[in-house]
């Protein structure tokens, strides 16, 4: 799942016009996050490290989760600030 949301998570940055060098600097360390968190619990469960798959499941669906009210409150958010808007 985690490749899907660096494939797509350009597609918002570009809508909100996001500095590159942020988004550069956001991308990299979420990266590093993830990567390091993968690492140390390969590391640590040694000769059990088959469980950090079960584990990646479980915190991907909760990624996924978190994700999704995001993308509602957003979208909701935008919808009510173009309603509020006399111009628009």
């Amino acid at each position: 799942m985690v490749p899907v949301f660096r494939s797509l998570i350009s597609v918002p940055a570009g809508v909100e016009r996001m500095p590159v060098r942020v988004f550069l600097g956001l991308t990299a360390l979420g990266s590093a996050l993830w990567n390091t968190a993968l690492i140390l619990a390969g590391y640590l469960l040694g000769d059990r490290w088959h469980l950090v798959e079960q584990y990646a499941g479980i915190l991907s669906k909760a990624v996924l989760g978190l994700v999704a009210v995001t993308l509602v409150v957003f979208v909701v958010t935008r919808l009510r600030t173009r309603n509020d808007d006399p111009t628009g």
